[in-house]
Parts: structure tokens; sequence; C-alpha cells
């Protein structure tokens, strides 16, 4: 299987929104499936972006709440595995009937922000792990304020590498 694992860094919603915009509408060109797992306020504004650019597509596009989604995928307090590969390979595999999938995802942000470095990085590894079955490209996003000095910070380190592809800031 192939896969594109990226992860965007932002220092504001505005410039995430942009980027998950983009890296959808480029999926829309060639007919793909978009998986946004997000809060719903970034869901709201990357479909209102998305709605602007007037990049049609909606009908290829699919919502999971990303709160409740982790909450699926944990067992007492830690990603497992097996509730991940069935839960998030399930969502995947039906994309997948209607063509390419492109995926945002912000789990991993939502336990960075809570202070659970350990556990997103563990959920990046599992996304690494599908990836062994599944063809797909995933964008995270991380907001910069979780890495307030990124040029000593293992944890920084250890994100960019669990990606296949790091973009900066703006």
């Amino acid at each position: 299987m192939t896969i594109s694992h990226a992860v965007q860094f932002h220092h504001d919603d505005v410039f995430l929104i942009d980027a998950v915009s983009a890296f959808i509408r480029a999926g829309y060109k060639e007919n793909a499936t978009a998986i946004v797992v997000a809060t719903e306020k970034h869901y709201e504004e990357i479909r209102a972006a998305l709605r602007a650019a007037n990049s049609g597509g909606e009908d290829k596009l699919v919502y999971f709440d990303a709160v409740e989604l982790l909450s699926a995928v944990m067992v007492d307090g830690w990603p497992n595995q097996a509730r991940f590969t069935s839960t998030l390979g399930g969502i995947i595999e039906r994309a997948a009937l209607r063509g390419s999938v492109r995926i945002f995802g912000e789990m991993v942000a939502v336990l960075w922000a809570e202070g659970r470095s350990r556990e997103a990085i563990r959920l990046e590894e599992l996304w690494n792990e599908l990836a062994t079955r599944h063809t797909f490209s995933l964008l995270c996003g991380y907001p910069m304020s979780g890495f307030p000095d990124q040029k000593d910070n293992l944890s920084y380190l250890q994100v960019c590498h669990t990606h296949t592809h790091v973009h900066p800031a703006q």
C-alpha cells in the first residue's frame, strides 16, 4: 500500500483551514472521497472554505467528530490497536469503494492539547500501521502552541518522524 502521511503545523486556524481546504480540493481533482476527522468548529470552517472556493464535491465529503471518534478507539486512556484498525479501517474501506481517499485528522491535536503527547504519537504510529493495509493520503494538523520550543523539543521531532511529509507553519 502507499501513503502520504503529512503533518501541517500552524499558528492559527485560518492558515490550517486554507491548507486543509487545498488538500481536499486537490483530492477532488482525482475524484477522491475526503474524510474530515475534526472538531465541529474546524469542520464548519472547512466546509465554508470549500463552498467559497466553489470546489464542488460536497457529496464526497464525510465528517467525523474528532473527540467522538477518539473515544471510540481509546481503552483506558490509550489508543487501542484493534479498535483503531477496525474503526478507521472500516471507514477507509467504505470510502475506497468510491475511489481514492484523503483524510484530514485532528484526533492527535485533541490529544496533544490535553497534554497527552505519548498517546498522540501512538495514534500516529497506528495510522502508519493502517497504511500497510489501506491506501490513503492523510494530513494531520498540529498547532504550534503545543511546541513552545521546537528546536529543542523531542516531542516535536517525534511528530515529524512519524510523518512522510512535514509542512511548516506559516
